[in-house]
């Protein structure tokens, strides 16, 4: 991991399918956070409970748009720009998907000891319409004791 601040992340995220059933999950890790021209990086590990385990995540978060970059088992790049739909392939283990997100909600609020952001989105493979998303990652530095608030 890059040389930054420790932090602890508070991850949800919820999946709609076209069925219109949800799924959620929420995990709480530590991470790295550390500003570099003008953007903010938010560096982790995922888990068992996201399903991406052996893959490092890094959240870039600039003006008006987000980036998501995952790499290691699972390996995937998307942007997020209000208005603009990015076509990636994502990197399984087991080959490759097209997939597709379009943005309906990017929100950031952030400093150099706390911040939150939330991403809302239309997610497309191969083509065809998959569910709306939603990821809102939350930061707190790391405490001494502990108490954390998110």
């Amino acid at each position: 991991m890059q040389e930054g601040k420790k932090v602890i992340l508070s991850i949800k995220g919820t999946q709609v399918n076209p069925m219109g059933e949800d799924n959620k999950i929420e995990l709480i890790t530590e991470g790295r956070l550390y500003k570099k021209d003008n953007a903010y990086y938010i560096e982790y590990e995922e888990s068992t409970i996201s399903g991406l385990e052996d893959t490092k995540t890094l959240l870039v978060v600039e003006d008006n748009r987000v980036s998501l970059e995952r790499t290691g088992a699972h390996e995937s790049r998307f942007v997020f720009e209000k208005g603009r739909k990015y076509v990636s392939y994502y990197e399984t283990p087991f080959g490759s998907l097209e997939m597709g997100v379009f943005p309906t909600k990017i929100d950031f609020n952030m400093d150099e000891t706390q911040g939150k952001v939330d991403l809302k989105y239309q997610l497309d493979i191969s083509g065809r319409y998959a569910g709306l998303n939603e990821l809102m990652v939350s930061y707190q530095e790391d405490a001494p004791q502990g108490l954390f608030k998110f």
